[in-house]
């Protein structure tokens, strides 16, 4: 099966007149969300370290840094935005794919559309071809391959951002086989940094890897054809019961873009149905904290292998504890990026409702699952299922809540006359005659 050549052939022809109108739509959301959570990344302290870095390297002003208005090389550019895109943990994700798919695929095909001066539409065309390549990739490579320590957004956002720049690019079938092929022998990422700047810097990495990928094929550089099924290609070496047949099935008749998440909590995926849980709770019977006798939860058992941190020193860590995150929705009643800070995971008060969590992975459980009981200290109980959690897409936010929470994570960064002008500009991409009108607006 010649799925690399399929995938490559497959974003070469697709076109803005072939996508339909809600596909469109949502990869407008994709975009709002992913720039929104860049610039809410833009002044952590990964930041900072990057910029300081790429300062010193140089390099020619061919792409906007977002949030700082610097310009550097292109693949430069990719690295810092798409770190800065993860920085906080709370750009979207495409469960069945288990990544996050925009964080690698936006900054990569935005830093070299600008360089190039592409339009808005050409700039949808990229997502869209990047998005659905890599997603399904992903679906493909499955489960063990993230249950043996693989960050699939590292593995396959590689993948996303070379046919996403290399659709900019206008790479022909050859080219961009081959710029597959560059994307395929970097992947990596492993997932024991968790917690670290480095799980952020898997996604900026990626996108630079990717803007390289497509660069370097462009002029002539060879590379294997079929690195995905290839022997000792990017499948064998990489996967486990992985399959070929799901990362072609449907191509160009259904859109992976439309099971997009977008996260209403500032913390890892698998903590969102307990945080659903638990505001829901907190709301309905007026739960508060000092009643509490015990938070019992029950949860998909990646939530633990992903989120199981059990005594979080830093907000980054916090993010990743489905214990912490379990005690802020009670406390709190909400989840957003202003609620992980160093301070506010060791306040005493939260501390001492984090260590009342007990947590259990359920066999069977949904990674979309959780159920919830509190008791109180006068042997009240109650309890709470969530299957279906906030942000699922069959449980989405809709428009107005999305530029709610771009605006909340640009604030610090945009004034709002500028914040509303690139809300207006994402939602009309398709009339820019210049993807520079868009990432002018980013700083």
């Amino acid at each position: 099966m010649k799925v690399t050549e399929t995938l490559a052939r497959y974003a070469l022809e697709a076109s803005y007149q072939s996508f339909p109108k809600e596909v469109v739509h949502q990869a407008k959301r994709c975009f709002l969300d992913l720039i929104g959570v860049a610039l809410g990344g833009a002044n952590q302290p990964l930041a900072k370290v990057l910029l300081k870095t790429v300062r010193e390297f140089g390099g020619n002003s061919q792409a906007t840094v977002w949030g700082h208005g610097i310009k550097t090389s292109v693949a430069q550019a990719a690295l810092v935005n798409g770190a800065m895109a993860h920085a906080l943990d709370y750009d979207d994700t495409h469960v069945r794919a288990m990544g996050h798919p925009s964080a690698p695929l936006i900054p990569a095909l935005l830093a070299v559309g600008e360089w190039k001066g592409a339009s808005g539409k050409e700039a949808l065309e990229a997502f869209i071809a990047g998005f659905e390549v890599e997603t399904r990739i992903g679906e493909g490579m499955g489960v063990k391959h993230y249950d043996r320590g693989w960050h699939a957004t590292a593995t396959f956002g590689r993948f996303g951002a070379a046919v996403g720049a290399g659709k900019i690019l206008g790479l022909d079938l050859e080219q961009m086989k081959r710029a597959m092929g560059l994307a395929g022998t970097q992947a990596a990422g492993l997932r024991l940094v968790f917690g670290t700047m480095t799980k952020p810097f898997h996604p900026g990495k990626s996108a630079f890897d990717g803007v390289l990928s497509a660069i370097l094929a462009q002029r002539g550089f060879t590379c294997a054809s079929n690195i995905i099924e290839g022997k000792k290609g990017y499948l064998e070496a990489l996967g486990e019961d992985s399959r070929l047949e799901p990362m072609v099935k449907n191509l160009g008749k259904k859109y992976e873009v439309l099971n997009n998440t977008f996260k209403p909590y500032a913390a890892c995926l698998f903590t969102h149905p307990t945080i659903d849980a638990l505001i829901q709770m907190r709301n309905k019977y007026r739960l508060r904290p000092e009643e509490v006798e015990e938070i019992s939860c029950d949860v998909a058992r990646f939530c633990l292998d992903a989120a199981g941190q059990g005594e979080p020193k830093t907000a980054l860590a916090g993010k990743f504890s489905v214990y912490y995150c379990a005690a802020l929705a009670l406390a709190e009643g909400v989840a957003g990026e202003d609620m992980f800070t160093d301070r506010k995971v060791l306040d005493p008060r939260m501390v001492a409702l984090r260590k009342k969590v007990k947590a259990r992975g359920v066999p069977g459980y949904k990674d979309t699952e959780a159920k919830v009981t509190v008791t109180t200290k006068e042997g009240k109980t109650y309890s709470i299922h969530v299957d279906i959690p906030k942000g699922d897409p069959r449980n989405p936010p809709n428009d107005k809540e999305m530029e709610e929470k771009f605006r909340s994570l640009a604030g610090g960064v945009l004034a709002k006359p500028k914040r509303d002008r690139l809300v207006k500009t994402i939602w009309g991409l398709e009339k820019l005659g210049n993807i520079r009108q868009l990432t002018r607006l980013c700083f």
